[in-house]
């Protein structure tokens, strides 16, 4: 029903009545009004009708096309063939030419529309393939920034570790020595955790300027969501923010690395339980086979993402959270592009929503 109610008001849409319908009507009164001595203005007026056609045909296409060319036909049909009297005149064409002309008039429908859907056709898919040279154009501008700078940031997280290692070898060392009921004993252990903070930044950082490759193999992506429905579930319940996969019956095949991908959702549910906070809300993971691709999606009830910081949402460093390094997500796009697909964010579904895109 809702296809049959949008054709008519494509047919009854203020262009096609002003450019299609309104002149065939005026053509045909002309026509029907045109002494039958007026052979010439009879001959004039007959392939007149093949301009509103062309025009419904780059209009709305194939339907267009045809539908202008029946409705010139069937309006001039009486006119051609049938003695009217004196309610109206008779065209003196020759019978055999006047059913050649309305057979041209479909023919020229059917071409003109046939042409122009290939026409559209042509153009959406240099619209996506426009589409797909400039994301891959600010993927490669990326991947240069990121290159540089995953060689810098390697040089800075091994001068990191090796004071690190040192310093963590000196606090197993002096652990001891500190009682448990100790003034200091406190300030000791806070030194300790902020070690081991570090150590986790600098491992960030390695990771970040060289990740591992991933071994692909064959895997089902509802495993993938599965496992981090399983790893997040627990943390979710606690800050009260409801968890839910929503899995089909039907298998997401894709080739990827099972331990990384979840790695990637994982980052992205923290993310989005941190962006909801402690007052409740919802994460949802699908999945699907759609356009020959795996996808994950994984949308939240949080706020919004400012459309100015979406288009820099996976730069390195790039953080909404005081205590983070903005590297997660760079990451999670580095994994996603060694393994052929890409990563997606858009304020859709629940509010905002990730999607995870892998060759099917």
């Amino acid at each position: 029903m809702g296809s049959i109610a949008g054709n008519l008001r494509a047919f009854v849409a203020p262009r096609m009545l002003l450019g299609v319908w309104l002149p065939i009507a005026v053509i045909g009164v002309l026509h029907y009004s045109t002494h039958s001595e007026q052979a010439w203005v009879h001959n004039v007026l007959r392939r007149l009708y093949y301009l509103p056609i062309v025009a419904a045909a780059f209009q709305l296409g194939l339907r267009g096309g045809l539908a202008a060319a029946i409705a010139v036909s069937v309006s001039y049909l009486p006119h051609a063939f049938l003695h009217l009297g004196h309610l109206a005149h008779t065209d003196p064409a020759d019978a055999v030419d006047k059913a050649l002309e309305m057979t041209l008039y479909n023919l020229v429908g059917a071409l003109a529309g046939a042409l122009a859907d290939a026409l559209r056709r042509r153009q959406r898919a240099l619209e996506t393939a426009l589409d797909e040279q400039r994301r891959l154009q600010k993927t490669l501008v990326r991947a240069g920034r990121l290159g540089a700078l995953g060689e810098v940031v390697a040089g800075i997280a091994h001068e990191l570790r090796n004071p690190l290692h040192s310093l963590k070898g000196t606090a197993e060392v002096i652990d001891p020595l500190i009682p448990a009921d100790a003034e200091e004993r406190r300030m000791w252990e806070l030194h300790v955790s902020e070690l081991d903070r570090l150590a986790r930044v600098a491992d960030r950082f390695l990771s970040f300027s060289n990740p591992r490759d991933p071994e692909l193999v064959a895997i089902d992506l509802r495993d993938v969501a599965r496992r981090v429905e399983e790893l997040a579930g627990a943390d979710a319940r606690k800050r009260g923010i409801e968890l839910q996969a929503v899995l089909g019956s039907k298998p997401v095949p894709t080739r990827g690395d099972r331990d990384q991908l979840a790695q990637v959702a994982l980052n992205i549910v923290l993310n989005a339980m941190r962006a909801i906070g402690d007052s409740g809300g919802r994460i949802r993971l699908t999945t699907e086979t759609r356009e020959g691709s795996a996808r994950m999606t994984i949308e939240n009830d949080g706020p919004r993402i400012p459309e100015a910081e979406l288009e820099h949402l996976f730069d390195p460093f790039h953080t909404g959270h005081a205590d983070g390094t903005g590297l997660g997500l760079s990451i999670s796009e580095r994994i996603m592009e060694q393994h052929g697909g890409h990563l997606e964010v858009a304020n859709a579904g629940l509010g905002v929503a990730f999607t995870l895109r892998l060759p099917g």
